[in-house]
């Protein structure tokens, strides 16, 4: 649980995070696993008549989600250089999502995503590069 506490607490940090209200939910040391559940707000739908969430929030979910797994080996933060994002159906609130990471290496990270929505089926699919080396 100290990985968990260490990751919401460095997620903490950023507004954008905070007014989410994304918290890391679990961390596999084996795996470097991370999950990030999103809880439900009106505000993040598509539109009035729908409550799937915009595909916006599913990216950045995705984005603070793989940050959040390098963070976990690395303890640093780090830019996005690159994000891709695969819608595969509506997302229907609350997601989780489960990011894993491929490779940390000394300049570039890279971590896939999976954004399952509120019954467990699968959202969308994402990739993130991230820049790992400082300065």
């Amino acid at each position: 649980m100290e990985h968990v506490d260490r990751l919401n607490a460095a997620m903490a940090c950023a507004p954008l995070h905070q007014w989410l209200g994304c918290h890391v939910t679990a961390y596999d040391e084996a795996t470097g696993e991370v999950r990030v559940a999103l809880p439900y707000r009106p505000e993040l739908r598509r539109s009035e008549e729908d409550n799937s969430l915009h595909g916006g929030v599913v990216a950045a979910l995705a984005d603070l989600a793989a940050h959040a797994a390098l963070n976990a080996v690395t303890g640093i933060g780090m830019p996005t250089i690159d994000l891709r994002v695969d819608y595969l159906r509506p997302a229907l609130p609350p997601l989780e999502a489960v990011a894993t990471p491929r490779r940390i290496g000394r300049s570039i990270g890279v971590v896939d995503i999976e954004v399952l929505d509120g019954a467990g089926k699968l959202a969308a699919l994402g990739r993130v590069v991230y820049r790992t080396a400082s300065g």
